[in-house]
């Protein structure tokens, strides 16, 4: 019988590098390093992020990633390299060679690269979002990519990000439904539909406004959804 993936995107080849990763990390640690190994570019090994934005992915403290960061360099399993005590502030980590299953490419583009810039303005906006987890995968680089190169402006896919969430907090406040955003494409159908719509300056300056409230309730849920998770 051949075997088949059910999904061929999203996938990372777990072998012998991921067992020793096993056998060297505590479980969170390890948990840390298979979402790494996820969304890390298969070329490079390499990964910009936050201490932040992996504590809204993993539902952890931003102490502990940074334990976890700290446990993952000491056993050699990865390089630490521009993180600041500041859990907002990016850094760069790179799986070493012993735990990275790929051959990584010699040719491959710099991390920074004509039009970056606009990509890091795209990964801000979504960190300034309580609700989003997006760890600013490949594939999420590639959608925005995509629509700066099609023209669309930042303007539009902020407006896009302040409405999708909007109408995420909306259906959490009256369904309860607090699983965050992760993946840039949940905005993709919400960029297609303002872009049929005429909206005023004033109704965006409004949806900012009302944000910021809303997000601090969710931040409030949120926290004592991990306290008791972490007392259970």
């Amino acid at each position: 019988m051949t075997l088949t993936l059910k999904h061929e995107k999203g996938w990372f080849a777990a072998g012998v590098e991921v067992e020793n990763a096993l056998k060297t990390l505590t479980d969170g640690a390890f948990k840390l390093f298979v979402h790494l190994c996820l969304v890390a570019p298969r070329e490079t090994g390499v990964l910009e992020t936050s201490q932040s934005e992996l504590a809204r992915t993993l539902h952890k403290s931003t102490g502990t990633i940074r334990k976890y960061l700290q446990e993952m360099q000491e056993q050699g399993l990865c390089r630490l390299s521009g993180f600041l005590p500041v859990p907002y502030c990016r850094g760069r980590i790179e799986i070493t060679d012993q735990f990275w299953p790929y051959h990584r490419n010699s040719t491959a583009s710099p991390t920074h690269t004509v039009g970056d810039e606009s990509l890091d303005q795209v990964r801000r906006l979504l960190e300034e979002r309580s609700c989003v987890a997006v760890s600013f995968s490949t594939a999420d680089q590639i959608l925005a990519r995509k629509w700066l190169e099609d023209g669309v402006s930042i303007e539009r896919i902020e407006q896009a990000i302040l409405l999708g969430c909007a109408r995420k907090y909306v259906a959490w406040r009256n369904h309860h439904d607090s699983t965050p955003i992760r993946s840039l494409h949940y905005f993709e159908p919400v960029l297609e539909e303002i872009d049929r719509l005429e909206v005023s300056t004033d109704y965006w300056k409004y949806v900012r406004s009302r944000m910021r409230r809303v997000e601090r309730l969710w931040e409030q849920s949120q926290n004592r959804k991990q306290t008791m998770e972490a007392e259970n």
